[in-house]
């Protein structure tokens, strides 16, 4: 018998003891956006008068499917596009007509996003990590314009990820949903080659090495539908700022 037989026996195990556990479980499904901006987390970049950090829009795109256990327990499941942007200038180069360099550099990729969501009173917290493959980096500067095939980054990510919010308005099937998320990058963002080249001072002769990590805030909307009639009425009511 295969891994893949375990798993899936594991899988329907947890449902049927989560479906004795807390009875008739429902889904719900959603589309949801946000957008935010990142702060790094290496403080010696802020503190080096060489470098200056500028703030720059980050965003994401996704399909959340939700497994409610109760009205307030249940599981989320983000599956979408993330977007990360970063602007860096850095003075006082060098061998270097330039008084000052601006790079911007970012990626897009795909990321899973699983959650455990709690909801009380038409508000929520949830937690969980974001898994994201990077599909699409970029990198751009004064001196040498944009670069093609960048390989600034590395191929995949992990963060971790706490949200809050409430639930609006709407009704027991359709609820539009707002809130924040903060993320953190639990590792180094660099490709080896970039770590090598000690990113971001790879133009400066005396050079620094931290790891190149962020956090992101976010603002996030949700237009969220219940199936939870398709079960029994009374799945899926929530509490709401507004109801019609």
């Amino acid at each position: 018998m295969n891994k893949r037989i375990y798993l899936l026996i594991l899988l329907v195990s947890i449902l049927i003891k989560s479906h004795t556990t807390f009875g008739q479980f429902w889904f719900d499904v959603a589309l949801s956006g946000s957008a935010g901006t990142s702060f790094l987390s290496n403080l010696e970049i802020y503190d080096d008068t060489r470098i200056d950090v500028s703030p720059k829009i980050s965003s994401n795109f996704s399909l959340k499917i939700g497994l409610n256990f109760t009205e307030t327990e249940s599981l989320v499941l983000d599956l979408g596009i993330v977007n990360r942007n970063f602007h860096l200038i850095q003075k006082d180069l060098q061998n270097n007509n330039l008084l000052e360099q601006h790079m911007n550099f970012g990626y897009s990729g795909f990321r899973i996003l699983p959650m455990y969501r709690h909801t009380k009173d038409g508000s929520y917290i949830e937690l969980g990590p974001e898994f994201a493959n990077i599909q699409s980096p970029y990198f751009s500067d004064d001196a040498n314009g944009t670069i093609t095939n960048s390989n600034l980054f590395r191929s995949k990510s992990l963060r971790g990820a706490i949200g809050f919010g409430g639930y609006l308005f709407g009704n027991e099937r359709v609820t539009l949903v707002s809130g924040m998320r903060i993320l953190y990058d639990f590792q180094d963002l660099r490709s080896e080659q970039a770590k090598q080249n000690k990113f971001p001072y790879q133009n400066y002769d005396v050079q620094n090495d931290s790891p190149f990590k962020a956090f992101d805030i976010q603002l996030s909307l949700e237009l969220n539908i219940s199936l939870g009639f398709l079960v029994r009425s009374s799945c899926g009511r929530r509490k709401l700022l507004f109801k019609w």
